[in-house]
């Protein structure tokens, strides 16, 4: 994406930011290739507790990974979630250049969890009672967003808990499967996922590129 047409997203995003007020997010994704991206403007980050370092999530990342953007121009009404409980009102607009390539993904996502109670409330109040759940029940969207910090937690939601327990001996085929799965969920397209898969896994960063390079000569194959 441009320079020019980075400043004037951030500009959307600072702009819808206060238009909507503190119960939204407004996030400016910015992909400088089909490896890497970056926070480029965030308004509203203290909801989900994100800011201009931390990476894409895995949701997104399976967007990009999966082509959405092809098909669609945005994605509106899924839900996303954080990891102690609260949960938004998720929608992405999908940036592109003249020739359809994706550049940026502008994100908007809406705090519902005070309205989940206030909502409660008013039908206590007419003694109508309702599973809090069922008051955000999603019937005809499909997406749902996990809200990630830090490329560890997406590491995690990729790979299997049981797998890593101390007690787990990892072979190398099993290792190889693990990177495997994370390439194909697009994990290695954010910055400073090998050192944290390394991390994760008890290898070192040339393992793990060691690793891709095998993954990558079998998708070629």
């Amino acid at each position: 994406m441009e320079k020019e047409i980075i400043e004037q997203y951030k500009k959307i995003v600072y702009y819808f930011g206060e238009l909507l007020g503190p119960t939204y997010e407004v996030i400016l994704h910015v992909l400088t290739s089909e490896k890497e991206s970056y926070i480029g403007a965030i308004a509203n980050g203290e909801l989900s507790g994100r800011s201009l370092t931390n990476p894409l999530t895995d949701f997104a990342l399976n967007l990009i990974e999966d082509k959405v953007y092809l098909e669609k121009e945005f994605i509106t009404g899924y839900k996303g979630t954080m990891s102690n409980g609260k949960e938004f009102r998720s929608s992405t607009l999908f940036i592109k250049d003249s020739d359809g390539k994706l550049t940026g993904l502008l994100c908007i996502n809406f705090d519902i969890d005070q309205y989940k109670y206030i909502a409660k409330d008013i039908l206590g109040l007419a003694q109508i009672i309702l599973p809090l759940n069922d008051l955000t029940a999603e019937h005809t969207n499909p997406y749902i967003e996990n809200f990630s910090n830090s490329v560890r937690d997406i590491v995690l939601t990729v790979i299997d808990s049981k797998l890593l327990s101390p007690d787990v001996k990892l072979s190398q085929n099993q290792k190889i499967e693990i990177i495997e799965i994370l390439e194909e969920k697009g994990v290695f397209q954010i910055k400073g996922a090998v050192v944290e898969v390394a991390a994760t896994l008890t290898i070192s960063e040339a393992s793990v590129y060691r690793y891709l390079q095998a993954v990558m000569r079998k998708k070629e194959a």
